[in-house]
């Protein structure tokens, strides 16, 4: 049985991930950004250990918290992308 926390974690990282193979499916540029992939990882990862340091309490399955944390990494990287287009 794998334990809560690495879960959610991977969960929320490979949500992350996706959200950036959909964004560079979804875009003109032939290159993929390295720079994007590493940020999403560093910032779904601190999502997912904060999601599962609150949520591993609630009593829900593995595969719950596994959907929980696909969710919320898919749309941290998502809000955090759309924020940085907002800046520039």
């Amino acid at each position: 049985m794998v334990e809560a926390l690495l879960a959610v974690v991977i969960a929320t990282v490979s949500g992350a991930i996706l959200n950036t193979i959909r964004g560079f499916l979804g875009s003109a540029d032939p290159r993929y950004d390295i720079k994007k992939f590493f940020g999403a990882i560093i910032v779904s990862g601190f999502a997912g250990v904060a999601i599962a340091q609150t949520i591993s309490l609630s009593g829900l399955d593995t595969l719950g918290l596994i959907l929980i944390g696909l969710t919320a990494g898919f749309s941290v990287d998502y809000a955090v992308s759309k924020a940085k287009k907002y800046d520039q």
